[in-house]
């Protein structure tokens, strides 16, 4: 801010304006005042004294100075038929100039000789009580009064100075008490817009300090709002933060205002869909002008999101859209899962129930009599109620693993004995099938925490789906490796009809069973591999698999040392 635009420098000039106009106007009158009141001294002395000689030239009639005391007078001049018979020639000139050349209407008037100096005149015609045109002329010298008035007047200039001065100091004091709180309020003022809410002393009670009250309690009120404000905006973005759910505001433009991070995230993948983006803003700008709660349910990629928008508005007044986006992919997959399960569970019950049904039956009625067709028909009677029991086991097994109630005893253990027990179970199946197994270890021992019983079961399933999806003369490897320091790697590979690409993603999904046509003799429940993954799971393991068709499969387990 500039000097002059100052409030304590237009408040002193216009004092000090207002001062030197009144001082100057008073200067002026009294001066011009004090010259009319001695000129009009002067002339009420000319008067008097002109009033006194009148008297004496008409008492004795006569104006023979030799015979009067007329001489004695001073500046008297005295005319008569033409001639000047008494007083200063030169003035007298001066005198009879200035009324035979002015047009005077008064008998009193100021003449200037040749040396410039004034004289005040008064003339007093006595042509009527003469023959002769007679008058008498008296006058005063105005050099003193004019000296007096000089002298007056540098008084009033030198008192006006000293005056100006005075109330200068004055004012720029008194302007500055006033204003010093003025300024205060300002800095105060500049201190809150950047945050800072200082409170002002009150000096006084007058206006101004009213004023600072006010200022202060205005201060705190704003200290007290903003910091509310700023305790909800924080409550505000760590409750948004810690949604799981993207959370978006959008203006009716459909522009994104503002985002938590999920619906950052959310938002930046509808972009990527220009399709599915522009019926997105479509809807904004269509809910915005509602007065209504949308639900939307979107589906990107494997993605399936639900959408709540909610209309914004003040005052009947369109503001925008909130749209809270919630990823319910885990639940329409728990869903479709649920659906799947209760039809495949249904689907595999159904089939040994049919075939129980129906050879019991064709058992009682005796269709069958030959002992040889009989003894067939038992077999496979017990067959599936084998495959029932196995999936009524696995399904107990499944929902103790869902419930998290299965227990394990995970200790530092022989793997290398357990992997013994596994040929030796298998050995007849093995040779039945004319197909070999292969245990390769880099030692005779192999130790690491693991449980027995849980890994036992995980490779019987593995093994046993080897030999299903082998032909007679394949081979089925397991080769430990202990080549890294925190984790032991598994192989499990043979060399039977192998996996689609398309399907090896779902092989660890529950009821997924290949194509039945590449397996030999007895079909699975789809529950195995299922089952091998949650248990490597619940070990802090991994369990992946890699497929040629026609070739192969290899099933690659890791398993932590600690």
């Amino acid at each position: 801010m500039s000097f002059f635009s100052s409030v304590v420098t237009k408040l002193w000039f216009t004092i000090l304006m207002i001062v030197t106009t009144v001082l100057i106007i008073l200067s002026i009158i009294l001066s011009f005042y004090f010259r009319n009141y001695a000129l009009s001294s002067t002339e009420e002395h000319l008067e008097d004294e002109l009033s006194r000689i009148e008297n004496v030239v008409l008492s004795t009639h006569t104006l023979d100075l030799n015979d009067s005391y007329l001489a004695a007078e001073e500046n008297l001049i005295i005319y008569s038929d033409g001639h000047f018979i008494a007083g200063d020639s030169e003035m007298a000139e001066e005198i009879y100039s200035e009324i035979i050349t002015s047009d005077l209407t008064s008998s009193t008037f100021i003449v200037n000789d040749i040396n410039e100096r004034e004289f005040m005149v008064k003339v007093s015609d006595l042509s009527e009580f003469f023959e002769s045109d007679t008058a008498i002329i008296k006058y005063s010298d105005l050099d003193s009064l004019n000296q007096s008035f000089l002298t007056v007047l540098i008084i009033l200039i030198i008192s006006a100075a000293v005056l100006f001065l005075m109330t200068t100091f004055f004012a720029f004091f008194l302007i500055s008490r006033i204003t010093k709180p003025l300024i205060a309020l300002k800095n105060s003022s500049f201190s809150t817009a950047g945050g800072k809410y200082n409170q002002l002393k009150v000096t006084s009670r007058d206006e101004i300090g009213e004023l600072t009250l006010a200022f202060n309690k205005m201060n705190n009120n704003i200290k007290n709002t903003i910091t509310e404000l700023t305790h909800e905006k924080n409550l505000r973005e760590t409750v948004f933060l810690s949604l799981s759910n993207g959370i978006i505001y959008f203006n009716t433009s459909a522009e994104p205002v503002y985002s938590n991070d999920r619906g950052q995230s959310y938002y930046q993948l509808f972009q990527q869909n220009q399709e599915e983006f522009e019926s997105f803003k479509s809807l904004i700008k269509e809910v915005s002008r509602s007065d209504e709660n949308h639900l939307e349910r979107l589906d990107i990629e494997d993605l399936h999101l639900q959408l709540a928008m909610s209309p914004v508005k003040s005052l009947e007044e369109e503001n925008g859209v909130t749209v809270l986006i919630r990823d319910i992919t885990d639940e329409y997959n728990t869903e479709k899962m649920r659906t799947d399960f209760i039809s495949s569970v249904s689907h595999e019950l159904k089939t040994p129930m049919v075939m129980l049904s129906g050879y019991s039956e064709a058992l009682l009625d005796d269709i069958v009599t030959e002992p040889e067709e009989v003894k067939e028909m038992v077999s496979i009677i017990k067959d599936e109620s084998d495959r029932m029991n196995k999936l009524v086991s696995e399904l107990l097994i499944i929902a103790r693993m869902d419930s998290d109630d299965v227990l394990y005893d995970i200790k530092v253990q022989n793997f290398t004995m357990l992997l013994d027990e596994l040929h030796q179970r298998f050995d007849y199946k093995l040779k039945d099938n004319n197909i070999e197994l292969v245990i390769e270890a880099g030692s005779e021992t192999v130790q690491f925490p693991f449980d027995y019983d849980k890994l036992n079961q995980v490779f019987t399933n593995l093994i046993d789906n080897a030999i299903r999806y082998t032909s007679r003369g394949d081979m089925i490897t397991i080769n430990v490796a202990e080549d890294h320091e925190d984790y032991v790697s598994i192989e499990v590979r043979d060399t039977g009809t192998g996996i689609k690409r398309e399907n090896l993603k779902h092989i660890f999904e529950r009821f997924y069973k290949a194509d039945e046509a590449r397996t030999r003799g007895k079909h699975g429940t789809g529950l195995g591999l299922y089952i091998v993954s949650n248990i490597i799971k619940k070990h802090g393991g991994t369990i992946t698999a890699d497929s040629t068709f026609g070739e192969g499969t290899v099933f690659t387990i890791k398993l932590p040392r600690k």
